[in-house]
């Protein structure tokens, strides 16, 4: 059975990296206690999802400003001027799926999940499914 958990994440800025692993775990501890693989979506064009260090939280703006490197300023046709932050959505990705252990995920010592704004400042949804 296809269960399912969405959440609001809120950024302050055009480009911001926020660690959202504990709202991931505490979506996936309300659904489900076993074992298994979550899938975990944010469905929109200008934001993405990854697994990166979570102790530095100078890594988070050294990222940040690497991924502004990625794309240089550059005229794109796109009326909105946000193409650049498509660009890059489609780069990193928009889904991640994740094991899980007793309702936990299994994370390495120094993981955490990455909410990457590329187009704030904006509320956004995440969601996280599991299939048990």
């Amino acid at each position: 059975m296809l269960r399912e958990e969405t959440f609001s994440v809120r950024t302050t800025a055009r480009e911001q990296i926020l660690i959202i692993t504990s709202d991931v775990q505490r979506a996936l501890s309300s659904m489900t206690k076993g074992d298994g693989i979550a899938t975990i979506v944010v469905p929109h064009t200008t934001c993405a999802i990854s697994v990166n260090e979570n102790a530095d939280p100078d890594v988070l703006e050294d990222l940040t400003k690497a991924l502004r490197a990625v794309v240089p300023k550059v005229k794109f046709a796109h009326g909105e001027g946000n193409s650049d932050a498509h660009f890059l959505s489609m780069l990193i990705g928009c889904s991640l799926s994740w094991p899980y252990r007793g309702g936990k995920l299994i994370l390495g010592t120094w993981q955490g999940i990455y909410f990457v704004e590329l187009d704030g400042p904006r509320s956004r949804k995440v969601t996280v499914y599991v299939n048990e």
